[in-house]
């Protein structure tokens, strides 16, 4: 039986931060959501403006959203967005080499350097994208994305 999808493009997922405040994020195709720059303290209307400063785009668990994650609150039409296409690099921990990635089967191989500022291909839990969403907004580091930095790579 095929897997049910708990989330469209487009749908505009609600993130409350530790802090009280809340965040947002829009799918861009399961798994990428991208979260905005700014946060609120209360729900702002839901309008492809909102997403007009993108802080980062990640991949996030399935469970991230719906029924025990965010809720769905909205939706956007993604073809008035104009978010940049995400840009992911791989890490292979056996040959430690660097690639950027493609899709599942085209890696490019590339360099430590070339990978610096990439996301690293990887799917974040929950937690870990909130963690990384309130460091944003403080002005701080996140201890998962450090520790993803491709510059962190042996």
């Amino acid at each position: 039986m095929p897997r049910r999808k708990k989330w469209e493009p487009g749908n505009v997922v609600e993130v409350e931060l530790d802090d009280g405040s809340f965040s947002y994020g829009v799918v861009i195709e399961e798994p990428l959501v991208a979260f905005t720059e700014a946060t609120f303290t209360e729900r702002p209307e839901i309008t492809t403006e909102l997403f007009g400063k993108v802080a980062f785009q990640l991949w996030v668990m399935n469970s991230a959203i719906g029924k025990n994650g965010w809720p769905v609150i909205g939706d956007v039409p993604l073809k008035e967005l104009s978010i940049s296409e995400a840009m992911f690099y791989r890490y292979d921990i056996v040959s430690k080499k660097f690639y950027h990635y493609v899709d599942c089967t085209n890696d490019i191989p590339s360099t430590r350097e070339a990978c610096v500022g990439l996301e690293c291909a990887a799917v974040w839990r929950k937690d870990h994208v909130e963690d990384r969403l309130q460091a944003h907004k403080e002005g701080g580091v996140c201890k998962w994305e450090e520790s993803l930095r491709a510059e962190n790579k042996p």
